[in-house]
């Protein structure tokens, strides 16, 4: 299946050499640091974590390169029916970004009970997005960013446990990179703006760096 023909994305501005260039830049950026966060990570869990860090870890730092990786393969082909298929994996990976953040964040919840509800429902709307990606692709785009969102900010209706929980640094890092993400989705939908696309992923960049950093910090800190 490819994209519908009376689809808006097939009818935006061509980027130029430039914008392409300082998109794929951004993209390296992301993908060299994450290389580099997660190798440094994982040496931290051998000392300070256990098992289930590393699994929790593991399943997060996958939903991390698949995100950068197809957003980057997706980004950087020109129009084709190749690059309509690396769109719904892009945007399907999304969703696995998000759940493997919140794998992550949750795996450092002392209440086990309240970690694995939270998880189960963001996993359970995130596999239903992906499916819906993948099958129909095009369809409800704009109806996905508001479940991308909302996804992204489930974890307020527990907000009092995380604060009980977790180190004061993890959750205001988690705010400021959920308040990144969240803001860069303007220049998102601000296609007449010249390198919208490198902003938008500029912003999308420092807000996973941000919750990268309060997961990190809350290594050692959980049940």
């Amino acid at each position: 299946m490819t994209l519908p023909e009376d689809h808006p994305r097939r009818f935006k501005r061509p980027y130029s050499s430039a914008e392409l260039i300082a998109d794929g830049f951004v993209h390296a950026v992301a993908i060299v640091a994450g290389l580099i966060a997660f190798t440094v990570l994982f040496v931290r869990i051998v000392s300070q974590g256990g098992l289930s860090d590393a699994v929790a870890m593991a399943i997060y730092a996958a939903g991390f390169f698949l995100l950068f990786g197809f957003s980057c393969a997706y980004n950087m082909t020109p129009p084709s029916d190749a690059k309509w298929l690396l769109r719904r994996l892009d945007h399907a990976s999304i969703y696995l970004m998000i759940s493997g953040t919140y794998t992550a964040l949750l795996s450092q919840l002392p209440d086990r009970r309240l970690a694995w509800t939270l998880a189960g429902v963001v996993w359970a709307v995130s596999l239903g997005g992906v499916a819906l990606k993948l099958l129909l692709p095009g369809r409800f785009d704009r109806a996905s960013i508001v479940v991308y969102l909302a996804l992204g900010w489930v974890a307020m209706v527990a907000i009092r446990q995380l604060i009980d929980s977790l180190p004061a640094q993890t959750l205001i890092l988690f705010v400021v990179g959920g308040l990144f993400y969240s803001v860069g989705v303007l220049f998102y939908r601000w296609h007449s703006l010249k390198f919208q696309n490198a902003i938008w992923h500029s912003f999308v960049t420092i807000a996973a760096g941000c919750q990268f950093a309060g997961i990190a910090q809350a290594i050692g800190h959980g049940g």
